[in-house]
């Protein structure tokens, strides 16, 4: 039987590396087996044997040929190359993707033909594959263990080894956990309820305050944030940053936004703005702060982000929704 490693960096398109794609798609319709590793060099670096991702496949093993699903062939049909990688247990098959740049992906399709995007863990939480890691492939056992569902391997939890968390986002809905504000203060205005808010304060004591409400993945929120720091800086506005999760980016990955509810500082906030870092939270705390924003977000009636709300010199409650200097 013949088997040959899949480089997983094949994206780089060097010549060398085209080379070897090229081989491995002949030697792929030839029915050979194959091993499905990291890169090797990595392998060799932590003195551990490298082991195949998945059961090899022979050609005096394998199950009757069965038709592609019809989920490849249509992307077959939009000029993608698609090329089976192998099979994990009985019934999930992995794909390497390849358009017409050069650009490679991993997919998994099911038996009953649906296909699958992210990450595969095996019964006992060892994450078996990656189709959309920075190395879609981990071959080593102490790799694919750390990189696990932690909540299954016993590890440490972590916001990229647990559950991903989602907050509803729902027109008309409450966040689950959150709190129906106006049940708590019959008759307040949304404006009286802000002081419930987890927030990040910049600014002078004192100065007129206004209240922005951004989501992290905004595109807009950095502008907004740059907008403002002339008037900070110099003392003459007070901002409170309410960290929502609107977009759908954000409510599939709770972590950034639950780092900057974690740790609501001025300089954490500085550091996302400007560099995109932050440490990553999904606690519950970080989930229940969110809840009682995003119910807070949704009371003030806004289609979008960022939105502020404020009070002008007559005392009338302003809204404003997109990048505004205020």
């Amino acid at each position: 039987m013949v088997s040959i490693h899949l480089i997983t960096n094949l994206a780089r398109n060097k010549p060398m590396e085209r080379r070897r794609l090229n081989a491995l798609k002949g030697l792929l319709a030839a029915g050979v087996a194959i091993g499905l590793v990291t890169n090797p060099l990595q392998a060799d670096d932590r003195n551990e044997p490298t082991r195949p991702l998945a059961p090899v496949i022979s050609p005096a093993t394998a199950p009757p040929a069965t038709p592609d699903p019809a989920v490849i062939e249509q992307l077959r049909a939009t000029g993608l190359a698609v090329q089976l990688g192998g099979v994990l247990g009985h019934d999930l098959r992995f794909w390497l993707v390849t358009d017409a740049e050069g650009r490679q992906a991993f997919i998994v399709t099911t038996q009953e033909g649906f296909l699958i995007r992210g990450r595969v863990y095996a019964p006992e939480g060892a994450l078996y594959l990656d189709t959309e890691g920075p190395t879609p492939l981990y071959g080593s056992e102490r790799e694919r263990r750390a990189r696990g569902l932690a909540r299954l391997t016993g590890a440490p939890r972590r916001a990229d080894t647990d559950l991903t968390w989602r907050v509803p986002n729902t027109p008309g809905a409450t966040p689950s956990g959150a709190t129906v504000l106006g049940a708590m203060t019959p008759g307040a205005t949304v404006w009286d309820q802000l002081g419930h808010a987890t927030v990040i304060e910049e600014g002078r004591a004192g100065a007129p305050l206004v209240y922005i409400f951004f989501d992290p993945d905004c595109p807009y929120r950095h502008q907004q944030w740059e907008a403002l720091r002339k008037k900070v800086t110099a003392g003459a506005l007070r901002v409170r940053w309410v960290p929502v999760a609107v977009l759908t980016t954000s409510q599939a990955n709770l972590g950034v936004v639950g780092g900057l509810l974690a740790d609501p500082r001025a300089e954490t906030l500085t550091g996302w703005m400007r560099t995109r870092r932050v440490r990553l939270d999904a606690s519950e705390a970080a989930k229940r702060a969110l809840g009682l924003n995003m119910a807070l977000f949704q009371a003030l009636k806004v289609p979008s982000v960022p939105a502020a709300i404020y009070k002008d010199q007559a005392g009338r409650l302003i809204r404003k929704v997109g990048v505004a200097d205020l």
